[in-house]
């Protein structure tokens, strides 16, 4: 992924993904190792290999920074 990207430990994908729909964000398929979703404008993808999850930000509306987004991200998989 050329976008901007972080690595995280995905220890239960299921329960990632109930977690991301809870908080309002896209629906995300733990069953695919690779996809993209969108909530709010903002667009991700992920890859899924080795018990680890990397997310990357697609695209996003110019008024939402890469930071609040990636706080975001970062809160559900804490």
């Amino acid at each position: 992924m050329s976008a901007p990207s972080k690595v995280y430990p995905l220890p239960d994908p299921a329960a990632i993904a109930s977690k991301v729909v809870a908080a309002g964000g896209p629906q995300v398929d733990v069953t695919k190792p690779t996809g993209e979703a969108s909530a709010d404008g903002v667009t991700i993808g992920w890859n899924i290999a080795g018990g680890e999850i990397t997310v990357a930000i697609i695209s996003k509306p110019f008024y939402i920074s890469l930071g609040t987004i990636w706080s975001h991200v970062d809160a559900l998989f804490a």
